[in-house]
């Protein structure tokens, strides 16, 4: 097992290569055929644990200050699904058997791990969207902290581990700065459409999300993961699945019966797991356990 304190705010754990590309099978005509594929959408909410950041490295002067502004879009705040779904992927590499993207294969036969054969990689479509979320300001005020210039990650390369960060060990830095956040407590409803996942597929989503029960944990996403910020708890409420024919009618899973269904499908995919795979979920968990003050 690598070393699990870090008084850098991120830890590392061991990368799991496959030892073959895994290229998807699913064609976007089959994807409604098929019965042993799963579509719908996946609707709940995200609480802040921690002051979260997002930004497109927008960095302002404020009151002569260098700050980091929320992202805005048309004059209201937007978390962009493109960020919730780097971060999820993040932890879905951290699970499973994954190639380093920055570490270029054959270009010209680009060949996904199951990863990306999930949420998209050169020809190859995603079968996840991540809505976009709107933050209304009149129901969220947002606060400015205190912090430190995030460290530059360029010359601490340790491929083939991926780096991860703590709920509780915090970067110490010189250089500060202010972060526009949305505060501790905050709720963001969140949604996302699967378009033609298999069951152990749906599997490694969920457990990446934390939202396996016996399984789960939090996740760190938006700027600042280093510095105290980010911590988020994912809670899933609703998955909707329309008829196959297209018809009015759908099928809708909601509390217990979500709630086996998602422990049915990480239990699927926790049995494919390799050794080091369990071993970097165990990890996953206890930072997240040690965050609760558990």
């Amino acid at each position: 097992m690598q070393e699990y304190e870090s008084p850098k705010g991120y830890y590392y754990v061991q990368r799991k290569e496959p030892s073959a590309s895994v290229a998807t099978t699913v064609k976007h005509s089959d994807i409604y055929k098929d019965p042993k594929l799963f579509y719908g959408t996946l609707i709940g909410y995200i609480k802040t644990l921690k002051p979260l950041c997002f930004t497109q490295n927008l960095f302002k002067f404020q009151n002569e200050k260098p700050t980091y502004l929320l992202q805005r879009e048309g004059g209201k705040i937007v978390l962009p699904g493109s960020q919730l779904k780097g971060a999820i992927k993040t932890y879905m590499q951290a699970l499973s058997e994954s190639y380093d993207e920055e570490i270029e294969r054959d270009p010209k036969n680009i060949k996904p791990d199951p990863v990306n054969a999930i949420t998209g990689r050169g020809k190859y479509a995603s079968r996840l969207l991540f809505n976009d979320i709107i933050i209304d300001e009149k129901k969220v005020k947002t606060k400015i902290i205190d912090g430190k210039q995030q460290w530059s990650q360029k010359h601490d390369n340790r491929y083939p581990s991926i780096r991860l960060y703590s709920h509780n060990d915090h970067e110490d830095l010189d250089h500060k700065v202010l972060f526009e956040v949305l505060p501790t407590e905050t709720i963001l409803d969140f949604e996302i459409l699967i378009k033609g996942l298999t069951k152990v597929e749906m599997g490694l989503l969920s457990l990446a999300m934390g939202i396996v029960p016996k399984y789960m944990f939090d996740l760190k996403i938006g700027r600042g993961k280093n510095l105290d910020m980010g911590s988020v708890r994912f809670t899933p409420l609703k998955l909707i699945q329309p008829n196959k024919s297209f018809k009015n009618t759908r099928k809708v899973y909601v509390e217990r019966e979500l709630a086996q269904f998602i422990y049915s499908c990480g239990n699927a995919y926790l049995k494919s797991m390799s050794e080091a795979n369990n071993e970097n979920l165990n990890q996953i968990i206890e930072d997240s356990k040690r965050s609760d003050g558990k």
